[in-house]
């Protein structure tokens, strides 16, 4: 009979590159599952049926790609690196959103050229149009709940490091409670905010950049849960760390990209 551990064992092989650094191969066909479920999803945005086959594949694949991965952590040895694969990945998906926002951002600012500035100027001459009224204090509420909660997941990397491993998820719990909420603000915001992203294009600006930010949000906390719940589970235990990194660098990402929003579009000062 063998063992769980033998049977996971199993599944995997470690061999050596070329400069002996140890590598992990092991067969398994949720990357494929979990690259169809995204195809699918982005097919959805043109026929939103296919949605219904699409998340609950999406949603499954990423729930067993992290099983495995958790599986396999048992016979894996643990590199002493501070820069290890989760993190490098990590700086690549933030380059790569970093292009996104960019993109957003440049449409802010020639909708409100092409509202303003233009000789063709449509819908409305000025920016924003008088019927939009922010609830600034509302905003810098949200502001500041956002900003807590990163400043608590740093604090919960920096327990995690002096091994506060209670302290490290009172940290996490706090954190993903604080962005959770900022989400539940924004929707709060959303539907007494007098406007649509129907209304005129400083409407479609606005929802288009906030709603992006608050998808990132929602990615954010999600992963925040799954690496609180790997912490319980002691996958953290015995320094590994590299993939806990990457999720608070990418937390990091989205509390910034907040304040460079909250200044732009809320504050107007560019």
């Amino acid at each position: 009979m063998h063992t769980e551990q033998e049977t996971s064992a199993s599944l995997w092989k470690v061999n050596m590159g070329a400069e002996g650094a140890p590598g992990e191969v092991h067969s398994s066909i949720v990357p494929l599952i979990f690259s169809l479920s995204v195809t699918l999803a982005l097919a959805s945005l043109l026929i939103w049926q296919i949605s219904l086959l699409a998340v609950p594949m999406l949603f499954w694949s990423i729930y067993s790609w992290i099983k495995e991965d958790v599986n396999l952590s048992v016979d894996r040895e643990i590199p002493q690196v501070r820069m290890g694969h989760a993190s490098w990945a990590m700086v690549w998906i933030i380059l790569t959103e970093v292009i996104v926002f960019a993109g957003f951002f440049a449409f802010w600012f020639w909708a409100r050229w092409h509202t303003v500035s233009w000789d063709g100027a449509i819908a409305s001459s000025s920016w924003p149009p008088a019927d939009v009224h922010h609830n600034l204090m509302l905003v810098l509420f949200n502001t500041s709940l956002l900003v807590s909660s990163g400043i608590l997941a740093h604090l919960a990397m920096h327990a995690h490091d002096h091994g506060s491993y209670k302290r490290t998820r009172t940290h996490l719990y706090f954190a993903i409670f604080f962005g959770a909420l900022f989400l539940v603000v924004q929707i709060y915001e959303y539907l007494h905010i007098g406007f649509t992203w129907k209304s005129h294009p400083y409407g479609t600006a606005f929802f288009s950049i906030t709603g992006l930010h608050g998808l990132h949000v929602v990615a954010g906390i999600i992963a925040l849960g799954i690496i609180t719940f790997l912490h319980g589970r002691g996958y953290y235990d015995n320094g590994r760390r590299d993939s806990f990194q990457a999720v608070i660098w990418y937390w990091h990402f989205v509390d910034i990209v907040w304040v460079m929003l909250f200044l732009i579009v809320y504050l107007e000062v560019i």
